[in-house]
């Protein structure tokens, strides 16, 4: 169902027909468009739960009812048109010539999507977002606090549905990263999150122990792999705030066949250029350590680079910092490491981190342009102010968004896996999610990536956990 409302610029004057999606399983959704005489973005909510105007509130514009002239039907009061869903790519605003347009945008979109999916994502999505807002991100600001003991306490010592004994704060951050799991399931696609998981785990657990407590000792120990997850779950919990704001992107990579004309009417740049500067940096930051991890996989030594790094770093005309092949790497630009990124290797492969260099470095120096209409992002070159480095869409830097939290979900899971091995020796121990052990057999490999038989590592652990009612 669509309801029919007009924008009155609070600048020009002009007025937007908006074609807003009426009702679904989001009770709210963020409105975003700009008008097209004078591009002043309109700002505003949607709640389908507020009674009068069918819940619209515009925080920047007047809103009127449609005047619909009833022997012509033609609207007669708007000069625009553009609509706006809270979950799928919209039309962008356009001018409008005044007659009533019938489709909608859930019409358009059931040829392009699994429709079941949408309906399951969504009410999955609502779920966790009150949930998120009413208890789970204190956990997160615990954390980032480092009040690692009251973790358990914010997550009810839950495991996803189960209960979980958290007498370890090893145990209170695979809780925490449950939640992460949980809350991002739907950004893997069309990979699923637990193959991800159970494959990268997989990985890891045949990497050489003494190779990989060499790694953690020389970086400053266990204390420094916490401190990395910190930054990790910030990345997350960051990411909870635009989440909302970018749905229909998350609807858009599922598309069947791709329409990039498709725009997006819940957010602008505005609302995402922090979170994909701060993520960029952070996860690009941490790359040495799943790139260390390769190094240990395919060349036995953590210090151990592959050709294309090693040659990068050695070649007569680098600039950077001096020492092993090792300091120079680290000490490396965090732009030159993501065009060093190695696909081919077990570990990075798993990441497929977002990576635009140009687009971080425009917004870094607030050297770039959008364009609300078009929702074109250009940047320009930092010493050539008139020469474009590229542009790019909205809706790729939204796609980019959700990439750079699901990479985030990726680099938890090789922390907390090295974190694993590391605390054995002080008989800290934990379990990763019941789901990953229902087919496991007694004398398996424990799918915790330990090495160990399942018999001889958690199961006393998943035996305890109960199903919450």
């Amino acid at each position: 169902m669509v309801v029919p409302k007009v924008a009155v610029c609070p600048i020009c004057g002009k007025k937007t027909y908006m074609r807003i999606e009426d009702g679904g399983y989001l009770k709210e959704y963020p409105v975003r468009f700009n008008c097209i005489n004078c591009r002043a973005l309109i700002k505003g909510t949607y709640n389908i739960s507020l009674p009068g105007q069918k819940g619209l509130i515009l925080y920047n514009a007047k809103v009127e009812e449609c005047d619909v002239d009833a022997n012509s039907e033609r609207i007669l009061n708007a000069d625009y048109v553009v609509e706006i869903s809270g979950e799928l790519p919209c039309a962008k605003v356009k001018a409008f010539d005044g007659k009533i347009i019938k489709t909608t945008p859930f019409i358009n979109a059931t040829d392009k999507i699994d429709m079941m999916d949408r309906i399951n994502r969504l009410s999955y999505f609502v779920k966790n977002m009150e949930e998120w807002k009413a208890w789970r991100s204190i956990a997160f600001q615990l954390l980032n606090e480092g009040s690692t003991d009251y973790v358990p306490e914010a997550l009810k010592h839950m495991m996803g549905e189960y209960s979980y004994k958290c007498d370890n704060y090893l145990k209170a951050l695979h809780c925490l990263q449950e939640v992460v799991q949980e809350e991002t399931k739907h950004l893997f696609y069309p990979e699923s999150e637990d193959d991800i998981i159970a494959g990268l785990i997989a990985d890891l657990a045949v990497i050489d122990r003494d190779k990989l407590h060499q790694f953690v000792d020389d970086k400053g120990g266990t204390d420094t792999l916490v401190s990395d997850y910190r930054k990790v779950i910030e990345i997350f919990s960051t990411f909870m705030n635009i989440y909302p704001n970018i749905l229909p992107a998350e609807t858009y990579m599922r598309y069947k066949t791709p329409e990039p004309l498709l725009g997006i009417a819940t957010c602008s740049f505005e609302d995402l250029k922090s979170f994909y500067q701060d993520a960029y940096e952070s996860l690009l930051s941490l790359l040495y350590i799943p790139v260390c991890m390769d190094n240990i996989l395919m060349r036995s030594d953590y210090t151990s680079f592959d050709s294309a790094i090693t040659g990068f770093v050695n070649d007569p005309g680098f600039r950077g910092a001096r020492g092993s092949d090792y300091a120079k790497y680290v000490g490396m630009d965090n732009g030159k490491k993501a065009d060093l990124i190695n696909n081919a290797e077990p570990i990075q492969k798993t990441l497929r981190i977002p990576v635009n260099k140009d687009l971080r470095n425009g917004i870094g120096h607030n050297n770039y342009k959008y364009d609300g209409l078009t929702q074109t992002i250009t940047t320009f070159d930092y010493r050539r102010r008139n020469r474009i480095k590229m542009q790019t869409s909205l809706m790729d830097v939204a796609l980019d968004c959700l990439g750079l939290a699901r990479a985030a979900v990726v680099f938890g899971e090789i922390l907390l896996f090295i974190l694993r091995q590391e605390l054995r020796a002080d008989n800290m121990h934990s379990a990763i999610h019941p789901r990953f052990y229902k087919k496991v057999g007694q004398n398996d490999r424990c799918p915790c990536g330990s090495g160990l038989k399942y018999k001889k590592c958690c199961r006393n652990d998943i035996g305890e956990m109960k199903p919450i009612k």
